[in-house]
């Protein structure tokens, strides 16, 4: 018989048998598992959705070839750069050597006081958009209804023939651009119309660009000419604008 001594402290049910571990089944082992890491599980689930998309996002963005920019002072009807970036495809070749011509038209409209803008954050994303496209020169050719106000502000175009106008002297705007009605290249593109809400016919395209110009943007004298890619992309727009512009 054991010592008292070595028997005080001693429960009764500490001298039971140990009790088999009970084995859980498959079941029971998944319940578990998703009960303390169901939500691991979900926000992997959800990290991996996102990364996909953003992956496939990428691979199948589809690149423009060329780029033209509509700058408007009161802005444009819906449907013109669409409609605009259809057409001219034609006059542009694969640049990008993917298979197939894309042209994208970007459009900014930028009112020149209070009560032509309408809404002052979009605006500002305006001023914003175009600022970067002119620094990464993506668009080489502009669409532009107020030439001298786009010039005073930009300081942007360029004259026909590629050059610069001279630093401090007011440009020669005869020489900057070519209108849109002049141009048969232009007036015989089957641009269509707007449609209204009702379903009615709106603007007709070809009478709403009638009197905006054409025009290549300044390239000579910025940091485009050290770019082989940029000095190339200009080179091809330069011979679109003159297809164009041939009267």
């Amino acid at each position: 018989m054991a010592s008292p001594r070595y028997t005080l402290n001693i429960k009764p049910e500490d001298l039971q048998p140990e009790q088999p571990k009970h084995e859980m089944t498959g079941k029971e082992k998944r319940e578990n598992f998703w009960f303390y890491h169901k939500w691991h599980v979900i926000v992997g689930i959800v990290a991996a959705l996102m990364v996909f998309s953003f992956v496939w996002e990428i691979a199948t963005q589809v690149h423009p070839d060329y780029t033209i920019g509509i700058l408007t002072t009161t802005g444009v009807p819906m449907g013109t750069g669409e409609a605009l970036a259809e057409q001219l495809k034609p006059y542009f070749d694969d640049r990008n050597g993917d298979g197939e011509v894309v042209v994208s038209v970007m459009e900014y409209t930028i009112g020149k006081d209070a009560d032509s803008i309408a809404d002052p954050n979009v605006q500002m994303a305006n001023i914003t958009k175009l600022s970067g496209d002119i620094d990464g020169g993506e668009s080489m050719l502009f669409l532009v209804d107020d030439m001298e106000y786009f010039q005073e502000q930009y300081m942007l175009f360029a004259y026909n023939d590629g050059t610069s106008p001279a630093e401090g002297e007011k440009p020669d705007y005869a020489s900057m651009g070519v209108r849109w009605g002049d141009c048969p290249a232009l007036t015989s593109l089957e641009l269509g119309a707007s449609e209204n809400f009702d379903g009615s016919q709106g603007y007709d395209y070809q009478t709403f660009l009638q009197d905006y110009k054409l025009v290549p943007r300044v390239y000579t004298g910025t940091k485009l000419e050290k770019d082989e890619d940029a000095a190339a992309y200009y080179e091809k727009a330069m011979s679109v604008f003159h297809t164009l512009t041939r009267q």
